[in-house]
């Protein structure tokens, strides 16, 4: 009698401990994230600043937006970049247009969209490798950071030929 009240017992509770989701669960979508300085509302550029290269008083979510802050901050190079080069790229292309020579920009576009493909998906593979773990979403912006860095560090090797 013991042993079928166990069972009945746990099987009672699997369907609640099988269906428990935490916020970490599942696939998500980068681009439908809070931006940082929503999530930072009313804390200070200094505050905001500190408790990023601290941690000091920060949660897990703070810290992903420290980092999804510091992505953001690449990104913004990296546009400014990608707007020089195609500036760059379209001065060239007139000279092969008028040689009647393959043009450059754009395979340049094809190889900026498969690079921002690959980034994505390295960084997702990457989260979504380490399970349901708090810090999921820190990883992501921090692969997303680094690997943004690196385009920006390439693009100024090509802007400088």
């Amino acid at each position: 009698m013991i042993l079928r009240t166990k069972i009945l017992y746990a099987l009672a509770l699997l369907p609640i401990i099988a269906s428990a989701k935490t916020v970490y669960s599942g696939e998500f979508d980068y681009h439908d994230f809070k931006s940082p300085e929503a999530s930072f509302l009313g804390r200070t550029h200094a505050e905001v600043a500190r408790m990023c290269d601290t941690g000091e008083h920060a949660s897990n979510d703070d810290l992903a937006q420290c980092s999804h802050l510091k992505f953001n901050n690449a990104s913004s190079q990296l546009e400014k970049r990608l707007k020089a080069i195609r500036s760059k790229s379209e001065k060239n292309d007139k000279s092969l247009k008028a040689d009647d020579e393959p043009l450059s920009s754009p395979y340049f576009e094809k190889a900026q969209t498969a690079w921002t493909t690959y980034r994505d998906n390295e960084c997702y593979s990457e989260a979504y490798s380490m399970g349901e773990a708090a810090e999921r979403y820190i990883f992501f912006w921090e692969c997303m950071a680094n690997i943004t860095n690196s385009r920006v560090e390439e693009l100024d090797e090509l802007l400088k030929d």
